[in-house]
């Protein structure tokens, strides 16, 4: 996996905290050139002190992924520094906790800029990189909700089936010009994305669910999501058991169906 990395530049959005920060962390212990992009640059500076890389090996790039970006230029920022990129993580997401009837149409739009729109904005602002250089390689954390409905988290839960159909679609398009595509879905990890998760209303849900503090660490799920990114693997699940609940959905239903609507009283 080490020589996989090495000296190679690997954009990783959502930089500042979760997956992304421990991204971040393990790709400099191997030795990666490494840009980070997230909405706080104060803790993206933090992560950078703490681990000590030297100018030469790191970039931040401040974004806000739910507004309106200019991905091509953030991409020449990049080449500015570095020259080449090679890996692009797209790890940025927002999550929402609220019945779809109770969730307006501001927080819908707001989960697809950042999940969706986010994502493949800054994906075709690098692949004509990748496709002029034939190499390249494309990675999007998606979710197991990808596959799957949950009550409560409606719009998340389609960002994800679009983000997931997008890229098996890019795939495709792609892979014969020397561009890899994966697409990893972690489960349940224990981050704080539930409790920064958007109401119905958009206020911060600041409530962190038992499934989510009791997952798996996030620097577990980010060296198995680097593992299988040197695989060059299609499509990975990271986490728990709960990885098999698209299999256990699709082959029992009528009893997934049933087991939802217990464990969430409805």
């Amino acid at each position: 996996m080490k020589a996989y990395f090495k000296n190679k530049t690997v954009i990783v959005t959502g930089a500042s905290s979760g997956i992304g920060e421990q991204l971040v962390r393990q790709l400099a212990n191997l030795n990666a050139k490494i840009v980070l992009c997230a909405r706080r640059q104060a803790n993206m500076e933090a992560i950078i002190s703490d681990i000590g890389l030297p100018e030469e090996r790191y970039l931040i790039l401040p974004c806000d992924f739910s507004k309106s970006v200019n991905y091509t230029d953030l991409v020449k920022e990049v080449l500015a520094k570095f020259g080449s990129i090679d890996v692009l993580i797209n790890n940025a997401g927002i999550a929402q906790k609220s019945l779809v009837q109770d969730t307006i149409e501001d927080v819908e739009r707001r989960i697809f800029e950042v999940n969706y729109f986010g994502t493949i904005g800054f994906t075709k602002a690098v692949l004509p990189h990748f496709i002029e250089k034939g190499d390249g390689h494309v990675i999007t954390i998606s979710s197991i909700l990808g596959e799957i409905g949950l009550p409560s988290v409606g719009p998340y839960c389609a960002s994800k089936h679009a983000v997931n159909g997008y890229f098996n679609s890019l795939r495709y398009d792609v892979e014969k010009l020397g561009v890899d595509v994966s697409i990893i879905s972690p489960g349940f990890i224990s981050t704080s994305i539930t409790k920064k998760s958007l109401t119905g209303t958009g206020e911060i849900h600041a409530k962190d669910s038992v499934a989510q503090e009791k997952g798996m660490p996030a620097d577990r799920c980010a060296a198995q999501i680097l593992k299988q990114i040197a695989k060059k693997k299609r499509q990975a699940y990271v986490g728990g058991l709960e990885v098999l609940m698209p299999k256990f959905e699709f082959f029992f239903p009528r009893l997934f169906h049933w087991l939802m609507r217990k464990m969430h009283k409805i």
